[in-house]
């Protein structure tokens, strides 16, 4: 019997190889499709939660009526790495993953180079996991708000929290409980598709959605009760105060239907695409590539957030004057979210940099862009087209499993609570208390002079405390810092690139016999990543020469 042909061959982080026991894939390969929530930007959602309520069906397009959440018992790294698939699902089958086939690999599970990008920093306090991010990587997996964690908190209370209102009364009672005091917001309106300049504001700003790092705001202006004024005070002044940042790409579009239809005048606006390119191209000193043209929000999560965004239906064509699905909350709660995590990176990537550059201005000021040398970009006419086609995975929907792990994250606002003026921050989550070995403690006292005595450090800190492990202690090879840098341990394939990429990145010394021995061999004789192959072309010369001189 013939075997199967690569095309119906799955390979998954969680159980290996399986393969399809009909004519086709189990999964098949996902078709470039749009997705936007302006009729001018193509922005992207990505898959990362939903409602799983009593009673609730897990249909995609189910509207969502209940007001209490189920939690669920999924952990992080099953939702990182889990598959959807179209129409059913089988009991192996995961959720949310999977941008195209990934034929399996002899030898050690490799899918791509891409798969040993580092995880960038982010100064803010709800990361990936480490773990978490790495199993996605390998799995192809699609990125998403649900991953984020507050560090030592995986269960409920860890999660970014969403927030559905419906009414004015709701939406002024969550602003002030958790957004007033946050200098940092995503924001981000939806609408109806067909939607004329001379219908209402309902269907001209169906949607607003704000973020912080630890909640999401969904106020559903559509929805409001007839009797109901649309402008809650607590929205207006958060959107016109010009000390609390609002990011977001094409920002300066939505604000306009702010003050059109609701009589908001935003100010504190800010474009993610001016951030994103002083970066990118500082970075590179290609600074006739910076200019104020927005970039799609799929390139720029894809780039600064390490994994891509994932589109199921086309949720922008749906009905936005009825309750939510679940896809839809999933969506409109992600691209806020992304917005401020987007931030958090490219803002400490900017402060990386020497000279370092001055934040771009407030959009609604329409400065220009100014480099760290003073030199500023000419102002040409701002432009709503992206560059470049907003590509991403689309057709599919949200698996049960993956609805399911999901409805602990959310909570629909009930009229009967009232507003408080005031609510008590609560502690933060006890670390967890794993000792540290000697060679962490030495690694992370060096990282931090490391740090302070270099501008600009490009490898990971986590990449460099590894770095330091390894090469100041001979006795370990990177299956046992593996062991020794988390419980559970981390993969070996993890420790394995920060090594490297710190040696790469930074130009550090390295003993190339062990380098050769203990790291590079990890690799598939086939499948070394193509940045690496120079350091393995260094270490044959050196090993080479040493055998030669011995003989």
């Amino acid at each position: 019997m013939a075997s199967p042909s690569p095309q119906h061959q799955l390979w998954h982080v969680s159980r290996g190889i399986v393969f399809a026991s009909g004519g086709r894939a189990i999964y098949p390969r996902l078709p470039v499709a749009g997705y936007h929530s302006s009729p001018d930007l193509l922005s992207e959602r990505d898959d990362s939660m939903v409602l799983a309520n009593e009673g609730l069906s897990l249909d995609a397009n189910h509207q969502v009526r209940s007001s209490t959440t189920v939690a669920r018992g999924v952990d992080a790294k099953a939702r990182a790495t889990s598959l959807p698939q179209p129409g059913t699902e089988t009991p192996e089958a995961g959720v949310l993953d999977a941008a195209a086939e990934a034929p399996a690999i002899a030898g050690a599970g490799f899918v791509d180079e891409d798969a040993f990008a580092e995880q960038p920093y982010t100064p803010l306090d709800f990361r990936i996991p480490e773990d978490v991010f790495r199993e996605a990587k390998l799995a192809q997996s699609f990125w998403s708000y649900n991953l984020y964690r507050r560090p030592g908190d995986d269960g409920p209370d860890g999660k970014v929290k969403v927030h559905y209102c419906k009414t004015k009364h709701t939406t002024e009672r969550v602003l002030q409980q958790y957004f007033m005091d946050e200098k940092i917001l995503g924001f981000d309106l939806e609408w109806a598709s067909d939607a004329t300049k001379l219908q209402s504001a309902r269907r001209n700003v169906s949607l607003v959605q704000i973020a912080s790092q630890s909640r999401i705001a969904l106020f559903h202006i559509a929805l409001y009760p007839k009797t109901d004024d649309l402008v809650a005070p607590s929205l207006k002044k958060i959107m016109e105060d010009p000390e609390i940042t609002k990011a977001g790409v094409c920002i300066k579009g939505d604000c306009t239907r702010l003050k059109n239809y609701m009589g908001i005048e935003c100010k504190g606006i800010f474009e993610l695409s001016h951030l994103y390119k002083l970066v990118k191209y500082s970075t590179t000193r290609e600074y006739g590539a910076i200019n104020r043209r927005t970039v799609s929000l799929a390139t720029q999560v894809r780039e600064c957030l390490g994994l891509p965004m994932f589109k199921g239906q086309d949720v922008r064509a749906s009905d936005w004057s009825q309750s939510l699905g679940m896809q839809q909350i999933e969506y409109s709660a992600s691209d806020a979210y992304a917005a401020v995590q987007i931030y958090g990176v490219l803002d400490h990537q900017r402060k990386q940099l020497d000279p370092t550059p001055p934040l771009p201005h407030h959009a609604e000021l329409n400065r220009p862009i100014s480099l760290a040398d003073g030199v500023i970009i000419p102002p040409p006419d701002e432009t709503l087209e992206p560059e470049g086609e907003d590509v991403r995975a689309g057709a599919l929907n949200l698996s049960r499993r993956y609805l399911n792990s999901l409805g602990d994250s959310i909570q629909i606002e009930e009229d009967g609570e009232p507003i408080l003026k005031e609510t008590p921050a609560l502690p933060p989550a006890p670390a967890r208390d794993f000792p540290k070995d000697a060679s962490i403690i030495v690694a992370e006292d060096w990282l931090q002079d490391y740090r302070g005595g270099n501008s600009i450090v490009k490898a990971f800190p986590g990449a460099l405390r590894a770095y330091h492990m390894w090469h100041y202690n001979p006795d370990l090879n990177p299956e046992a810092i593996a062991k020794l840098l988390r419980n559970p341990p981390l993969q070996t394939a993890t420790v394995v690139n920060y090594i490297l990429e710190a040696i790469r990145l930074e130009r550090l010394p390295y003993d190339a016999a062990r380098l050769e021995h203990e790291v590079l061999s990890f690799f598939p004789k086939d499948a070394l990543p193509p940045r690496y192959k120079h350091l393995a072309s260094a270490c044959k010369q050196v090993t080479g020469a040493a055998t030669s001189g011995k003989a």
